[in-house]
């Protein structure tokens, strides 16, 4: 197949998950050229029909021989299929964006926010793995703050939707939220999200944190390339739908101006700011949800260091947390590539 053709072909590995599907959204919004879309998932899956840029494309189950010729392989499904997988389209000459946890810490894989770190990808590897939801919309803040002030430490506290553990959790809070109000029914407090809050995201990892928590704090080091940054999370799982919060205290090297850091971000790409104490208007999940920035505001000093700053960060988890970044990457690429 000629290389102009190749370029053309986008296949799409978890087409029917909530990430995949807001892949597909982005995709029809982004001028990324795709002549064919081959949507892949489970068996389960099979036959459905997503329509894409105006036409019908039957979704497909997953099979590695659909990524020949491919020039653009998006994962979005379980870790172990990417870590098997996404070397075989590699190797078949794709771009490959990985939305698992599988190549994150991957010293041979650049992770990456394209408003930070673009220029980390080469022409190989070809797996380029996208961070967690939670480490996207921090790194975008920390970045900026990185650049004009040095970065000493960051205590973060996360309030993550339910979204960002997939569809099937998300429609349990819906129902568990119904039987609350019906009467209460026989839901454990301990492990149901209606109108509850878990401090425990993801397994259980080493030194009495869960695995979300050590993604976010080695995810961040990595993209901001400060391996020695002290960092330290709290991951919260919330009753919210869409949108994950942050609450951050960061320590600066340099003295820092919450006034400066507000005309900073609002200058900055990708970022929108929000901060009006005055009426109580802030950054929220749901004014988050389906749009494409990172939201700050709360910004003030915090008044634990000599130099530090407190803020709130919200984002829409399945659009810049996951698809939006990765169909951020495909594009800047292919700019790059002068395609």
């Amino acid at each position: 197949m000629s290389e102009d053709k190749k370029q053309e072909i986008v296949v799409l590995v978890g087409a029917t998950g909530l990430v995949g599907t807001a892949i597909v959204r982005t995709l029809e919004r982004f001028p990324l050229p795709v002549n064919n879309f081959i949507p892949l998932a489970s068996l389960r899956s099979k036959g459905k029909n997503i329509q894409f840029r105006g036409k019908n494309y039957t979704v497909r189950e997953f099979d590695p021989k659909y990524f020949k010729d491919a020039r653009w392989v998006f994962f979005s499904g379980k870790d172990g299929l990417s870590e098997e997988f996404c070397p075989v389209a590699a190797s078949e000459g794709a771009w490959v964006i990985d939305n698992s946890a599988s190549f994150r810490m991957n010293p041979d894989c650049p992770l990456v926010v394209p408003e930070i770190n673009l220029d980390s990808v080469g022409s190989d590897p070809r797996i380029i793995a996208n961070p967690n939801c939670s480490s996207i919309q921090l790194a975008v803040i920390l970045a900026k703050i990185r650049d004009n002030y040095g970065l000493e430490r960051v205590i973060v506290s996360t309030y993550q939707s339910a979204s960002g553990a997939g569809g099937d959790y998300l429609e349990k809070l819906i129902n568990d939220s119904y039987t609350v109000l019906d009467g209460g029914g026989n839901l454990v407090p301990g492990t149901s999200l209606a109108f509850n809050c878990i401090p425990a995201v993801g397994t259980i990892s080493e030194n009495y944190r869960f695995s979300e928590e050590t993604k976010l704090e080695n995810e961040v080091r990595k993209i901001l390339e400060l391996d020695e940054l002290k960092i330290s999370a709290t991951a919260v799982r919330v009753p919210t739908l869409v949108g994950h919060g942050e609450s951050v205290v960061v320590e600066t090297s340099k003295p820092v101006d919450p006034d400066d850091v507000r005309k900073l971000l609002a200058e900055s790409d990708g970022v929108k700011v929000l901060d009006d104490i005055e009426n109580r208007i802030f950054p929220t999940p749901r004014q988050a949800e389906n749009t494409d920035p990172v939201w700050v505001g709360r910004i003030r000093k915090a008044g634990v260091f000599e130099n530090d700053l407190a803020f709130w960060v919200v984002a829409d988890n399945l659009l810049k947390g996951a698809a939006l970044n990765a169909v951020q990457i495909a594009v800047a690429i292919n700019k790059r590539d002068g395609n």
